[in-house]
């Protein structure tokens, strides 16, 4: 069988399209792992330090190396609402708190999400995750991630108005 050279030109140009592919997951992981995740830290650290009346914390979960997630956690709480048994206990509701996530995917681009607060046994099923965007790890700035706090707190407001 013969191989045009039509073809092994549009093979060669789909190898390098590949190959820089290859390239640019290893450049935005690398890039991920020398600034990215400790600027994301950084700056929910100084949102959750100058915000102190939400309650809310800083998790990272770096189990799996190149596929890391950090949030922005607001601490579950009770919600206020309880229930009596008829031997007279008292059950207290606990309403999860809402958290938004910086994660790593596959290709080393980041995903950008939220989900929404969820009132334990009271709700009949969960928000889905709220995807915001997918960014490349270069274009991540303080006022960036910021500005996902401020989306994020804005979209929970309204949520928790109308539950």
């Amino acid at each position: 069988m013969e191989i045009l050279n039509f073809e092994l030109t549009t093979i060669q140009e789909n190898a390098f399209i590949y190959e820089t592919h290859l390239k640019n997951v290893k450049r935005r992981r690398e890039l991920w792992t020398s600034a990215v995740k400790d600027k994301i830290i950084a700056t929910l650290e100084a949102v959750r330090k100058n915000f102190k009346k939400v309650d809310w914390e800083i998790l990272v979960s770096d189990e799996k190396k190149n596929l890391e997630t950090i949030m922005l956690k607001i601490k579950d709480m009770p919600s206020g609402i309880s229930e009596v048994s008829e031997d007279g206990n008292t059950r207290q509701f606990i309403k999860i708190g809402a958290e938004l996530g910086f994660s790593q995917m596959i290709s080393g681009k980041i995903n950008v999400w939220f989900e929404y607060p969820y009132w334990k046994d009271l709700q009949l099923s969960k928000q889905l995750r709220k995807h915001m965007v997918t960014i490349e790890p270069a274009y991540v700035t303080e006022g960036l991630i910021a500005g996902f706090v401020y989306q994020f707190l804005a979209e929970v407001t309204i949520y928790e108005s109308g539950v």
